[in-house]
């Protein structure tokens, strides 16, 4: 250990949490890499297991020590601003994968396993999970979760809450708590555990959690459709929706998007069918039929290798926001977002979902600031704006979730039932909580 000067609430909190489990790992310099904007902690502890995240939680909460959980450092940016912060819990050596029953669709694993090496060792017996955000290979299963991180796959398979079927959880007090369970048919009962997801880390640490599966398909294959505007892309891929075509994925592209992803210069629909062979000829017929009504200008077809790059060139940095709106709002949201700036927008939509993402490069933080605000009035009516990237200096001026809801007075309820004290992540939820 350095002599770095430690406050001395944290050296309390610090020897008591030595004192209970000597093997812990406890850091207290060259902390940086571990700021949440531009706020670095006290001090970083590495974990291994539930039993060491009981220890540091209740001691924290003791020595009245604000704790942020700690993943990949993927999403860790996707929330408000903490209030306080003392201490990083790094949860990235709990990377088991606990179980994995491939006869019963179902995984287990702790929140420090990377998605891209769980996906590859779920294919090897051909299943999958059908989460695929934008992010780094770093992604953790606990960092997606907290974050209610998806991409493109949501337009078949939803996000990850409707994927999860139950949760091991360290409470802020340092108790162990359970929701659902290991197999797909449960008991009845509050799925209490879906309240973790999208939560950030402020209910709950994360120690294990339980998916089901979906089988990889024999075939898959991606089409670019070229649009002649972002209204007649929305338009396409609501009318395949409609229609019932089979697509795992259905995505709206920006010109500027398109040229990296797609290899086209247009507004773009990315569409992946998948399954047997006559069902990826019949979905990509059908498709081809409605797009043609739709005055598409083209449709090609391009590898697998356009979702890795969606991925790559998506993931939130500058300002990065997304809009949700019902499916027909889409191409309003759409329109709204391209003239609130002049400055270069890269676009992508789920449109059957009704996610728009955009990224905006070249904004100072008064622009950005201006821009959201702008943007959070002008969106249709019920229309939500979340702020997924921005500068330190323009989070602490806004609310990166937005305005409070009429259930603010539940959320903030459970947030004093479920952490009294402000241990977790304090400031980083919806209203600051």
């Amino acid at each position: 250990m350095s002599d770095a000067v430690v406050a001395p609430d944290i050296a309390s909190f610090i020897a008591s949490v030595r004192a209970k489990s000597p093997s812990i790992q406890i850091q207290i310099d060259d902390l940086q890499t571990y700021a949440v904007d531009d706020v670095a902690p006290a001090v970083l502890i590495r974990i291994a297991s539930s039993d060491a995240v009981r220890i540091v939680l209740a001691e924290a909460g003791a020595a009245g020590a604000a704790v942020v959980p700690w993943g990949g450092g993927q999403h860790v940016g996707l929330a408000n601003a903490p209030a306080r912060y003392d201490v990083a819990l790094s949860l990235a050596a709990m990377d088991r994968i606990v179980a994995h029953e491939p006869a019963d669709m179902t995984v287990t694993v702790e929140p420090g396993a990377r998605l891209a090496e769980l996906q590859r060792r779920l294919a090897e017996h051909g299943q999958f999970l059908p989460l695929d955000p934008a992010c780094g290979d770093a992604a953790t299963i606990g960092g997606v979760l907290a974050a209610n991180a998806n991409g493109p796959l949501r337009h078949a398979f939803g996000t990850g809450r409707d994927w999860l079927i139950g949760l091991r959880i360290v409470d802020a007090d340092g108790g162990a708590s359970k929701s659902g369970g290991r197999v797909v048919k449960n008991v009845a009962g509050y799925d209490m555990h879906k309240l973790h997801v999208g939560a950030h880390g402020t209910l709950g640490v994360i120690v294990e959690a339980t998916f089901k599966l979906v089988p990889l398909p024999a075939i898959r294959r991606t089409l670019a459709v070229s649009c002649e505007s972002s209204r007649s892309a929305c338009e396409i891929a609501l009318a395949a929706r409609d229609a019932g075509i089979t697509l795992q994925r259905l995505e709206a592209l920006s010109p500027s998007a398109a040229s990296s992803i797609a290899d086209t210069s247009s507004w773009t629909l990315l569409a992946e069918t998948a399954g047997g062979a006559a069902a990826v000829d019949r979905s990509e017929r059908d498709l081809r039929a409605i797009a043609a009504r739709h005055g598409a200008a083209s449709i090609t077809t391009t590898g697998d290798a356009a979702w890795q790059r969606w991925r790559d060139a998506l993931p939130p940095r500058e300002l990065s926001l997304r809009a949700t709106v019902l499916p027909s709002q889409v191409a309003d949201a759409i329109r709204a977002i391209d003239e609130s700036t002049s400055a270069p927008v890269q676009l992508s939509a789920t449109v059957a979902a009704g996610v728009v993402r955009a990224r905006i490069d070249g904004t100072d933080d008064d622009d950005a600031v201006a821009l959201i605000e702008r943007l959070r009035r002008e969106l249709p009516a019920g229309a939500a704006l979340g702020v997924e990237s921005a500068s330190p200096a323009a989070k602490r001026r806004i609310d990166v979730f937005g305005a409070t809801r009429d259930d603010f007075a539940i959320m903030r309820r459970l947030k004093e039932q479920f952490d009294p004290r402000g241990t977790l992540s304090p400031g980083r939820f919806l209203g600051r909580l």
